[in-house]
């Protein structure tokens, strides 16, 4: 037997049929129980139903009922297999806490996308959430945003938002290599420089050139032009006297 407290309530699951008290009774078909019912899960265990309710999406005419116990929630369906492993979050369908969701989804929501879209147009991200997302609270909003932001898809929404304003304004892939070429030639402490031209390959998507902005920034570049290689060196052998 095991037991889990939910708001300071002791709710027991029977894991064997001798553990079961006197008198105990019990519905074998647990999609068809209401609150109160003590029910046989699939996986051999007696578990009591505690929720209930039903759930119609937004226009569709079927409707989903669903029980919750105190290890789970469960769609009252018969592919559905219902078992008494204690969920991470166990009034979902899933079981998983809601930052897990944002995590493990591959494809990018309608709200995510106007949140990168705010974003990307230079709106504070706690502000962005606000807009993009249904809720008033400003200490969700900031953490959630921040969960977003940390993303691959979110980042690569971006990106895709900010292409065309950087094309309007001349930055291409020849103007971030002319700005490397420039800053291995004769920059002394363009770190700052170096950061944004980083910034501006990883929104066009120069992976190979991100290679060599990083690589400059530790004085390790090789490909330039073989002209460019001996004020490469150059630039290598005063950062290390440096560090000496």
């Amino acid at each position: 037997m095991r037991s889990y407290k939910l708001k300071d309530v002791e709710h027991k699951v029977y894991e064997d049929e001798s553990e079961l008290p006197e008198g105990f009774t019990f519905k074998g078909d647990w999609r068809d129980s209401t609150i109160g019912d003590w029910v046989l899960a699939d996986d051999g265990c007696y578990v009591q139903v505690l929720r209930e309710g039903r759930l119609k999406k937004p226009g569709r005419k079927s409707v989903i009922d669903y029980i919750g116990t105190c290890t789970g929630t469960f769609i009252c369906r018969d592919s559905i297999k219902m078992d008494t492993e204690k969920r991470v979050n166990i009034y979902n369908f899933s079981g998983k806490h809601p930052e897990d969701h944002v995590k493990e989804r591959k494809y990018l929501t309608p709200r995510e996308g106007l949140f990168a879209q705010f974003v990307a147009q230079g709106m504070e991200y706690t502000d962005a959430y606000l807009s993009a997302f249904k809720t008033n609270s400003p200490v969700h909003a900031k953490a959630s945003a921040g969960l977003l932001l940390k993303q691959e898809r979110i980042k690569t929404a971006m990106k895709a938002e900010l292409k065309p304003v950087l094309k309007n304004l001349g930055i291409d892939d020849n103007f971030v290599l002319s700005g490397i070429k420039e800053v291995a030639a004769n920059g002394d402490k363009d770190s700052d420089k170096l950061k944004a031209l980083f910034e501006l390959a990883d929104i066009l998507e120069m992976k190979e050139t991100k290679k060599e902005i990083t690589a400059i920034g530790g004085a390790v570049f090789k490909g330039f032009l073989p002209e460019d290689a001996e004020v490469v060196e150059e630039r290598k052998h005063m950062l290390e006297e440096g560090d000496a």
